[in-house]
């Protein structure tokens, strides 16, 4: 059968002058000196802009060629084409890490960008069957998730304001910087007592959990933020969504929860953490929900959420699999030990 390869490219992923364009030479000298194959470069100039850029070009190339689709960026720009190519069985997709955050790399394991990196591995890597999230109108490989988190995240965009879009060159260098701005946000967003204790009507698989809560986020994949893992047991290929549940507390005692939630020890304070397993949960609240998937911002009153299994075909370099940071059933054991105590 025969086979493309498309470059999806997001430019602010490269911070340095002149780096986008020795990624460019670098991925034509591969296809058009080495191994020779047929291949093609797109620009994302905009969010969602790769949605069109990858559903048009695989549409016109026909249903008998396959197109590996390489979403070249951070989280963002694989999110786009993940959107672009789902329901097109004659996709793959492979993430080439160079964005400010690449979280659904770390599901196979840490330090691995560079083997990522590697354009001429990626062109002849396998392929993983991978879970999807299906949230509303969109699709996502990591998360969706509705509370503190969210709301830290829309105060940040509109604390930097067009400037999150067009990064001064010092803030383009500095992480230091950027989360600062994260955290100052997030400490902001704890002290809003109608987000830590919004009530939510909530359906998991026919069984309700409706209540108050600070954060309800539905995972697909353990990574989140750069280094966390909020939700540890989620595993891209299990069929289902880990469901963590973060009860609606004081600030003060949110403030002490939240560390261990992100680092992956919510186990530890079973008083305010519960996890779930499901295939479809809706979310309803009579409040707008700021709900936050793969890093993107949306405004919502309701979310619907299934997991579709095996809905995409991910490329893993050197056999990669992904790794289970700790099973469900290992989750609920230290929960129960911790509440023993």
């Amino acid at each position: 059968m025969v086979r493309k390869h498309l470059f999806v490219i997001n430019p602010n992923s490269f911070r340095k002058s002149g780096s986008m364009d020795v990624f460019v030479n670098y991925v034509r000298d591969i296809f058009e000196t080495q191994i020779k194959m047929n291949y093609d470069i797109r620009i994302s100039r905009f969010p969602r802009h790769a949605i069109r850029i990858v559903r048009g070009y695989i549409t016109q190339a026909g249903e008998d060629v396959i197109v590996r689709v390489y979403a070249v960026g951070g989280d963002g720009i694989l999110f786009d084409c993940l959107n672009g190519l789902m329901g097109l069985p004659n996709a793959e997709l492979a993430s080439i890490p160079y964005g400010r955050g690449n979280d659904f790399i770390r599901s196979f394991g840490e330090g691995l960008f560079d083997l990522f990196r590697d354009v001429a591995s990626m062109s002849c890597a396998p392929v993983v069957d991978t879970d999807v999230m299906h949230c509303g109108n969109m699709y996502s490989l990591l998360y969706c998730s509705i509370g503190i988190e969210s709301d830290a995240a829309i105060r940040a965009k509109y604390m930097l304001g067009d400037v999150i879009n067009h990064w001064p060159v010092f803030l383009r260098k500095s992480n230091f910087v950027f989360n600062m701005i994260i955290y100052i946000c997030g400490f902001l967003a704890m002290f809003n007592r109608k987000v830590m204790n919004q009530e939510y009507t909530v359906d998991m698989d026919g069984r309700n959990f409706s209540g108050l809560y600070a954060i309800i986020n539905m995972a697909n994949s353990p990574c989140y933020g750069g280094d966390k893992n909020p939700v540890v047991t989620a595993m891209p290929n299990d069929g289902y969504l880990d469901v963590m549940f973060f009860k609606g507390i004081t600030p003060i005692r949110g403030l002490g929860a939240i560390i261990p939630y992100l680092s992956g020890c919510a186990y530890k304070i079973p008083k305010e953490f519960f996890l779930k397993r499901a295939k479809t949960i809706s979310i309803h609240s009579d409040k707008p929900l700021v709900v936050g998937i793969d890093g993107e911002m949306f405004f919502e009153t309701n979310i619907n959420v299934e997991v579709l299994s095996n809905a995409v075909k991910i490329v893993a370099p050197a056999g990669l699999e992904y790794k289970n940071k700790c099973k469900f059933y290992e989750f609920q054991q230290l929960s129960k030990k911790f509440t023993n105590k």
